[in-house]
Formats: structure tokens, sequence, C-alpha cells
């Protein structure tokens, strides 16, 4: 019989996210997977992988059985049992907004949620389980920039990630959207407060009109905030009503752009143990052309990483990529 690990449900109580601007929760509970035969009171340490969601996600969802796919817990213990990696922690952090998401960055529009987690939830982590201080990030879509941004950010705290279909090459991931925005604003007079009065209002049909207008205000959320900007604390990088591009905000766009950011953070890549990238080749969103400007960039900087392209669009198979991902991670950590 195979020996399974178990979760253990972790309730934190934020300083960093109180009186966060949009009024989100500051205490939160999400779930830790601890591997089979893990005891907090014995001196066997495990390196830690935080699973970052995507878009409108949060960690509770990792753990959802459906049909034709495993709870993620059971993908672990699988992998564990079967000796394809090391036994590790995993750490799945809610994150979710008031707009979906908070990109792992710090913004006064939305909350210091790189902060929230470089210097909250990896010192809890590590006070209160037995860590071996090596410490690794993943993600996909939303998930994957972060993972990438923290990653390249804080080596010091994440020397390895997995970035699945990760937002990246903005005018292609991004930009497109503009369009179907402004025509989908329309119905709400092109004023943003409208729209955010009936962001949970169960009434609106959740359609494609509707995550595009969501998904842009909450990258302006996190990419533009301006406090100075009432009442909502961000800007448009476009203009609301022709879609004329706003150059200055524009650059501020692109400074958090992984194909952007592997220049001016070089040095901090080049001390990750493990760099992976991967990408569908039928993404829906674009997301190919920024997997592989950012694998070129890369290479260019004689940065060694995995790179993998393939045959499905941004949601299918990602849970059989991290077959291959969790135990290049773990083993790195473990090195």
């Amino acid at each position: 019989m195979m020996m399974t690990g178990n979760i253990i449900y972790v309730q934190f109580e934020s300083s960093v996210l109180k009186k966060n601007p949009l009024g989100d929760p500051h205490i939160r509970r999400f779930p830790v997977y601890v591997p089979p035969g893990y005891d907090a009171q014995r001196s066997t340490r495990y390196p830690v992988i935080f699973g970052i969601p995507g878009f409108t996600g949060y960690g509770d969802l990792y753990l959802q059985a459906r049909m034709f796919s495993q709870p993620f817990n059971e993908l672990l213990d699988e992998l564990i049992a079967a000796g394809k990696m090391p036994p590790i922690i995993y750490v799945m952090p809610n994150c979710l907004t008031n707009y979906g998401g908070s990109q792992y960055v710090n913004s006064s529009a939305v909350g210091d949620y790189e902060d929230y987690i470089i210097q909250e939830l990896v010192p809890y982590i590590d006070a209160n389980f037995t860590t071996s201080g090596a410490r690794g990030i993943m993600g996909g879509s939303s998930g994957g920039i972060g993972s990438f941004t923290l990653a390249a950010k804080h080596p010091d705290v994440f020397s390895a990630f997995a970035d699945h279909s990760g937002d990246s090459a903005f005018e292609y991931c991004y930009l497109t959207d503009v369009p179907p925005f402004i025509t989908a604003m329309e119905k709400y007079d092109y004023d943003l407060e409208k729209f955010n009065a009936i962001i949970h209002d169960r009434s609106v049909q959740k359609d494609k009109a509707f995550m595009i207008t969501l998904n842009l205000i909450a990258m302006s959320a996190c990419y533009s905030p301006n406090p100075a900007v009432e009442p909502l604390g961000f800007e448009l990088p476009f203009d609301i009503r022709t879609g004329e591009i706003r150059p200055d905000l524009w650059r501020r766009w692109l400074t958090f752009d992984p194909v952007h950011m592997v220049e001016p953070y070089l040095a901090n890549l080049r001390r990750l143990k493990l760099l992976y990238v991967d990408c569908g080749k039928r993404d829906q969103f674009n997301l190919l052309l920024g997997a592989r400007q950012l694998h070129a960039k890369l290479d260019q900087f004689g940065i060694d990483h995995i790179y993998e392209e393939y045959d499905s669009d941004h949601f299918l198979l990602r849970r059989e990529q991290k077959r291959k991902s969790i135990p290049l991670l773990a083993e790195a950590l473990s090195d």
C-alpha cells in the first residue's frame, strides 16, 4: 500500500495585508502538503516548493478532484512513492483579491503581495515546519509570471522556479485585449467604478467580455497604481475610449514583463539552481510568443535553463507538465 502525505491547513494573520486597499481578508487559510512519514518532532528537514495559483485561483483549488484528474496531493504522493523525486513540503498560498489576483507584486491599489510571501509566509513556514531552507516556486499563467518574478528578485529566498505558460511579452498577451475591453466598457458608460460595482454580482454573466475587462483592470491595478487617482487608485495604460497607448504608463508595465526583466536581473538569474519555462503551442492568450521571447533572452545571455513547448492550449496538459517540473525542482533543491 502506498504511503500518503498529509494536508495541514494553516490560518495565517497578515500584518502586511491588514488594511489593504481592496478590503480583502488579511486572515487567510491555506493548505500545506507534508510528505509521507513527516513528523515535526524529527530531525529530517525537507525542501519547500511554493505553488502559486493563476488568475482567480487560490490554494484550495489544487486539492479539488475532477472526473479525469487527481487532486494535487495525490500527484505528489505518486511522484514520491515512485522514487521520481525526494520528499518535499508544498505550500499552496491564497493570494486571491477582489480583482481576481495580485500578480504577486506590491501595489498601492491592490496590496503588497510580494512582501506578504517574502516577508511573512516564507518565515512562517520555516518557523512552523521542518524545512531545509531550500525553496523553489512554481505556477501557471499569473502564477507563472509570479514565480519568475519572485525568484528573479529574491534568489536568496527562491533558488529555483518553474514558469508554466506565464504572462510575458505584454504587447501580445495584454494589448490584444484592449479593443474588446473598450467594446465591453460601453455598457458601463466607460466608467470603471460602474464595472467595479458589479464584479461580485452573481446575476451578472461572467462571460469572455467580462473576464477580459476584469483582467485588464486587475493588471492595471497591479502594474500602474496611482494613489492620486481617486477613487480606484490606478490608471489604464491606454485611453478608455480610443485605445491610444499612454507611453509613460506602458513603460511602467514593461518593467514587470519577464522578457524585459532578464537583463536588469541577470546577476540574480545566474544564481538560480533551476529555471524552467514552458508553454502550449495553442495558447489562447498568445503566451507562446512570450515564452519563446523569454527563452531567447535567456539564451542570449547564456543563462542555463530548461525550455519546452507542448501541443496543447493554455489549460490542457499543465498537470502533465508539472510531473516533469516538480521532480526537477525537488532535485535541484535537494542538492
